[in-house]
């Protein structure tokens, strides 16, 4: 990905969920330290990403934290080749904001789908925080899936407030934690044919799949 793509697109928000009167904290108190990418044969039937193919970073007043796919797709139908028809992808991202948490009001996803009459594609995300001392889950996660039914092509940028599920507030931290993102997209025909095709990938413009996560902060 070019840095220039990934600068925009970690600046700004297209369908922020963000209300008005939300509190910012101020430049620099929230840092991301290290992003790291598990193996993508744990746990998963698919690789969607690999080390160095993740790009993360929060917008310039903190709204958005933007995270950029350069290996994640997913394809089924004759044309498909090495691409699995699920793609998965967990990443680690060690952050610091002392003084503030923050909750995910809101994901937009983007990327480029093409699906035929009877393939569907599902785009998940799930998000948890981790003490990186004991590696236990701590309070704050949720997650969110997107659904879309062939036939459908389209550069897309999925959003829609109101769809998180099993939301629960971050506590605030006094040091760095550990946010963990995992992400996935499945198609699936439910037909006997072997000739329809489906894809999940990166846009046209820059061949990069995004999740763009709105983000509301609170003080501690």
């Amino acid at each position: 990905m070019s840095l220039g793509t990934f600068a925009l697109l970690a600046q700004k928000s297209p369908a922020s969920a963000l209300v008005a009167t939300t509190t910012m904290p101020p430049k620099g108190a929230a840092t991301i330290s290290g992003v790291a990418v598990d193996d993508p044969s744990v746990g998963t039937d698919g690789s969607g990403c690999r080390q160095g193919s993740v790009a993360v970073a929060f917008s310039e007043d903190n709204s958005i934290m933007t995270l950029l796919f350069d290996d994640f797709q997913a394809a089924i139908g004759p044309n498909a080749g090495d691409i699995k028809k699920r793609a998965f992808c967990r990443v680690n991202v060690t952050m610091s904001s002392v003084g503030w948490a923050f909750d995910v009001q809101s994901i937009d996803f983007r990327g480029y789908v093409k699906l035929q009459k009877g393939v569907n594609a599902s785009v998940v995300s799930r998000w948890k925080w981790i003490d990186p001392k004991t590696n236990q889950d701590i309070k704050g996660k949720g997650n969110i899936q997107k659904k879309i039914d062939g036939p459908f092509e389209d550069d897309f940028l999925l959003h829609k407030d109101g769809e998180l599920s099993d939301n629960e507030q971050s506590i605030c931290t006094k040091a760095s934690a550990r946010f963990q993102i995992s992400i996935s997209a499945s198609l699936n025909f439910a037909g006997t044919s072997t000739s329809v095709t489906g894809y999940v990938k990166g846009d046209s413009a820059d061949a990069v799949f995004g999740e763009i996560m709105n983000l509301g902060w609170r003080k501690c």
